[in-house]
């Protein structure tokens, strides 16, 4: 017998169950009965597409990714090496997938700027082409993989969430600030936020 008539067979099985299991002689319990029939089928569904695939959804499967302010890793940071220069990050949802389930990441775009060259801190507002952009994905609730070869860096650099700051592996630490600073971004970015985060 193949999946697809087990799958069946164990939909039709649970369907007549729920519609004995709950037969009242002193009420009417049409809605009741209606209730618990679609409660074990719901159910059933759910075993039968495990059976079906083989494969039992992951923990986080009901969308416990987090993304944009609810993520720690969304905000504006310090860069100890570039003082005053801009670090945004932003944690974004990613398409569905072609089989119509949820990616198990989430996008991570990064913006920044470093400064005018010879200089060590930034004491101009960029311009939008001096801004470059990093991406990468969340990996768990407290790791991200960075793409940096745009930048001359790795391809997969780790960034740890500590709790106050991303940690990265040359011990290099961007601290998040629970404000946004205008100063640091292109006069022409407006919808970028400021203030408060």
């Amino acid at each position: 017998m193949n999946r697809f008539t087990c799958t069946i067979a164990l939909l039709a099985t649970a369907s007549t169950n729920a519609l004995v299991t709950n037969q009242s002689t002193t009420k009417p319990a049409f809605a009741s009965d209606r209730r618990n029939f679609f409660g074990v089928l719901g159910g059933a569904a759910a075993v039968a597409a495990v059976a079906v695939t083989g494969v039992a959804p992951p923990a986080n499967a009901a969308g416990a990714i987090k993304t944009g302010p609810a993520n720690p890793f969304t905000g504006d940071y310090d860069d100890p090496n570039h003082p005053d220069c801009l670090r945004q990050v932003k944690v974004v949802g990613v398409p569905i997938k072609a089989d119509g389930s949820r990616p198990l990441y989430a996008k991570v775009e990064v913006t920044g700027y470093d400064g005018k060259e010879g200089e060590t801190t930034c004491k101009d507002r960029p311009t939008r082409a001096d801004l470059w952009k990093v991406t990468g994905k969340t990996r768990g609730g407290d790791e991200a993989l960075l793409d940096f070869t745009s930048k001359g860096g790795p391809a997969d650099l780790v960034g740890k969430w500590d709790g106050s700051g991303i940690v990265f592996p040359d011990g290099n630490k961007w601290n998040k600030l629970s404000f946004a600073p205008r100063n640091r971004r292109p006069e022409d970015m407006s919808t970028l936020s400021e203030g408060p985060l």
